[in-house]
């Protein structure tokens, strides 16, 4: 299947709303698929209870049949935010967002409100047929949540094991929801469902790369690390020693904020102290953690040649930064400059 096909199919269908559910036919599976259906008001009712508190700005992504919203505006939040792409879900919204002033429709794709300034105490996510998700929500999140900022979305695995579906987060909860009798439909089974809430502290330590680095995708194109997702090839290199590049596909960036980084050369590289580097010291190229390199430490470039290190500062102010991190197998570049992967939170 064609890249975004499946989105763009729905996008531009006609959907069929009934009392009980949303539904499409779609071409590519040849079959009429469910957007949302009215057995999901427990699970909804349940994902409000756990994020929201009266007075919260709410960012909502996906409005559906609505239910969730029902479901946000019983607990009183100040303010309501919600983005919804489907030109036909898109009038549902905004006849439902009529009478209620503290309800801020926007229409078009959430990852579009990455660099608008808003931030937020709740984002809860729960869209349809979405490119964006994977690659880009953890990212997203830390860039727009407040500290201490409630994050809840729809677990299509119905548990709480699967790493892939809490985008590789650590600590998240999960509230379970029993009693559920969903009618046969495409896109969940089960009787019971665990909601999950993760709690974004703007204090935690990540290891990453701050998010205005940019990431070899070729010899001579960049891209910033922050767009980079599943679809995207990425320039690898296995060491300075044995310099043979080679484009690889599949890895994803994921972020999150901190205080304390390095700042290595005045900007060439930004990066938290636990990141794994590779450097030559000694006449001997070696790993390294950020915090363990010294000035006269050598870099290796992605045009084979060696930058030294000349100065080394450490920001110990409240700055909050947000860095990346790719989940890559393969040592990879920044701003030009070789970087090891692999790494762990603090």
């Amino acid at each position: 299947m064609a890249e975004h096909q499946f989105r763009d199919s729905y996008l531009a269908a006609t959907l069929t709303f009934e009392d009980d559910k949303i539904t499409w036919y779609c071409p590519e599976m040849k079959d009429v698929r469910e957007v949302m259906m009215s057995w999901e008001q427990p699970i909804m009712t349940k994902m409000a209870e756990v994020a929201v508190s009266e007075g919260d700005h709410v960012l909502e992504c996906g409005f559906g049949m609505g239910i969730l919203s029902d479901a946000v505006q019983a607990r009183n939040p100040a303010s309501h935010t919600i983005v919804e792409c489907h030109p036909q879900i898109i009038v549902k919204l905004n006849e439902w967002a009529a009478d209620k002033p503290n309800v801020n429709v926007i229409e078009g794709k959430w990852f579009d409100q990455v660099s608008e300034p808003q931030k937020y105490d709740v984002i809860l996510m729960d869209t349809y047929v979405d490119d964006d998700l994977h690659p880009s929500f953890a990212g997203f999140c830390e860039r727009k949540a407040k500290d201490n900022c409630k994050v809840s979305w729809w677990n299509f695995s119905g548990g709480t094991t699967d790493e892939w579906m809490m985008f590789y987060w650590n600590n998240v909860s999960f509230t379970e929801v029993t009693g559920l009798n969903p009618p046969e439909n495409t896109y969940y089974n089960r009787n019971n469902y665990f909601i999950p809430l993760k709690i974004l502290n703007q204090k935690a330590r990540t290891h990453g790369i701050l998010d205005t680095s940019t990431v070899h995708i070729s010899e001579t194109e960049t891209k910033n690390i922050f767009k980079i997702n599943t679809d995207q090839d990425i320039l690898t290199c296995e060491d300075p020693s044995n310099p043979n590049l080679i484009v690889k596909t599949g890895v994803l960036s994921y972020g999150a904020k901190c205080k304390g980084v390095y700042n290595i050369n005045d900007g060439l590289l930004i990066v938290t102290g636990n990141h794994p580097m590779i450097i030559k010291r000694d006449g001997s190229w070696i790993e390294k953690n950020m915090n363990e390199l010294v000035v006269g430490d050598k870099l290796y470039k992605v045009d084979n040649t060696e930058v030294e290190i000349t100065s080394i500062n450490f920001d110990s102010s409240e700055t909050i930064y947000t860095m990346v991190r790719l989940n890559s197998n393969d040592n990879y570049f920044i701003n030009n400059m070789l970087i090891k992967n692999g790494g762990k939170d603090a």
